[in-house]
């Protein structure tokens, strides 16, 4: 079974939490994002009770974690979706990369429709549907500037999607840099 735990993260400490977050057991995957979180995880457990104990032990515990909200990925097939003809696509986060993670707020019925939607759309590199404020996770591999176009043009034009939020990742937190080498303060 898989999820997605969305961090809020004291200031100062997103980097520290990305990193202490690679190495726990449990946790497939996490980045920095911008947009309503600081934070997100893919998660992996052979069931949600093995998935709720590595949110409070492995997640929760980290120095930095303020607030989490996870949600679970309902399998493809309990929707009654097997792939038709097309091929199922991976869930989120299972690469390294730049990537933007939309997620869709689905009208009643559509689900389906959608998965089978962003499914077909080249540069969706993943989907997943998920339980919580939205209905399907996809992921674009591709840096905010291609994505965005991707997002407005191509994934809100498919029948019954309501609302997207997006989660841009971070490749590497941006830090302080200085104009010029490091003697060139010392001038």
């Amino acid at each position: 079974m898989d999820a997605y735990v969305y961090l809020r993260v004291a200031p100062g400490k997103v980097e520290d939490v990305v990193i202490a977050l690679r190495g726990r057991h449990g946790v497939r995957r996490a980045a920095a994002v911008v947009g309503e979180w600081d934070v997100m995880a893919a998660v992996e457990g052979a069931d949600f009770q093995a998935i709720a104990g590595t949110v409070l032990r492995q997640v929760q515990s980290v120095d930095g974690v303020l607030q989490t909200t996870t949600t679970p990925v309902v399998p493809l097939d309990m929707l009654g979706i097997h792939g038709g003809g097309w091929a199922l696509p991976t869930i989120p986060m299972h690469r390294e990369g730049d990537a933007c993670y939309v997620h869709v707020r689905a009208a009643a019925g559509s689900v389906a429709a959608i998965v089978e939607a962003l499914a077909q759309l080249e540069p969706v590199t993943g989907v997943a549907v998920v339980a919580g404020e939205y209905d399907v996770l996809a992921e674009i591999a591709l840096p905010w500037e291609r994505a965005a176009p991707v997002i407005l043009e191509q994934i809100h034009a498919i029948p019954g999607v309501m609302a997207t939020s997006t989660s841009v990742s971070l490749m590497e937190i941006p830090g302080d840099e200085v104009e010029g080498d490091q003697f060139s303060t010392w001038a």
